[in-house]
């Protein structure tokens, strides 16, 4: 079985533990992450002033093509997001290819409904964020699917974010060690009693 492949875009001003537990959660479940700068380098600055190094530039893997394509928040990582063309190039060809697009507190509203990604479908974002934009159905809840489109409103839903992104790739897929679902046994394993897949 061909292992699921996920791109996070990160640009200087992201919050970092929002990608970091993101992609811990996807690693853990051998999924393959690229994480990707959508700066000039690798080397980038997080909100809180972390440094992160990137795998890769996004300019240098434009013509590749992922599962899924994940953003954090962070107000100034969005702002950078939202204002670079190969980035909302990079999501429309994803969403085009009906990939999910998972994008985590201000990210929903500041790069999806900003440039009409959303297309009417139902999200969550961070407070207020929502009234700025006229794309999308707003929901109050911690983390929204609709589609392919998978939402999440702050930091603090990176797990129930994370574990649901990790279910809709990975399904029923069991682990062979322990002939338990996949998904599930990690949740259990790092003690993370409280997400369940939004129907």
């Amino acid at each position: 079985m061909l292992k699921k492949r996920v791109a996070v875009l990160l640009a200087d001003g992201f919050e970092e533990a929002e990608a970091v537990v993101f992609i811990d959660i996807m690693r853990r479940l051998d999924i393959d992450v690229d994480v990707l700068s959508c700066m000039e380098t690798v080397m980038l600055n997080s909100y809180f002033e972390t440094r992160i190094t990137a795998d890769k530039t996004l300019h240098s893997c434009m013509n590749e093509t992922y599962d899924a394509v994940m953003m954090p928040g962070g107000p100034v990582g969005t702002d950078n997001l939202s204002a670079n063309v190969e980035v909302i190039s990079f999501l429309k060809k994803h969403i085009q290819q009906n990939k999910y697009i998972c994008a985590l507190c201000s990210s929903g509203a500041k790069v999806l409904a900003a440039h009409g990604l959303l297309k009417g479908k139902n999200y969550t974002t961070g407070d207020g964020l929502s009234d700025k934009f006229s794309d999308g159905n707003y929901q109050q809840e911690k983390v929204v699917i609709d589609g392919n489109i998978v939402t999440g409103r702050g930091l603090g839903v990176s797990f129930e974010f994370a574990f649901s992104v990790a279910k809709l790739l990975l399904g029923d897929e069991r682990d062979p060690k322990r002939n338990k679902n996949k998904v599930d046994w990690q949740a259990e394993h790092i003690y993370f009693d409280h997400w369940k897949i939004v129907k």
